[in-house]
């Protein structure tokens, strides 16, 4: 390698899940037919990335995360 990114290569950062929510996703993982748990939580983040950045005012945006359950 010669010190350049490969292109199309994505970096990865880890993050601390709760294990029972983790635990709840993994048989989500089986049924839906993802075939990783960390695809799985990709598929939802990305998902809930785009409907978060089209909002259009802040009153909206704090709509839909209280609508995702993010906020109360």
């Amino acid at each position: 390698m010669d010190g350049r990114p490969d292109i199309g290569v994505k970096s990865k950062t880890a993050v601390k899940l709760n294990s029972s929510l983790c635990d709840r996703a993994r048989q989500i993982v089986e049924r839906a037919g993802y075939s990783s748990l960390e695809e799985f939580i990709e598929h939802a983040m990305e998902r809930d990335l785009a409907k978060l950045e089209t909002s259009e005012s802040k009153e909206e945006l704090m709509r839909k995360l209280k609508g995702l359950g993010y906020l109360k």
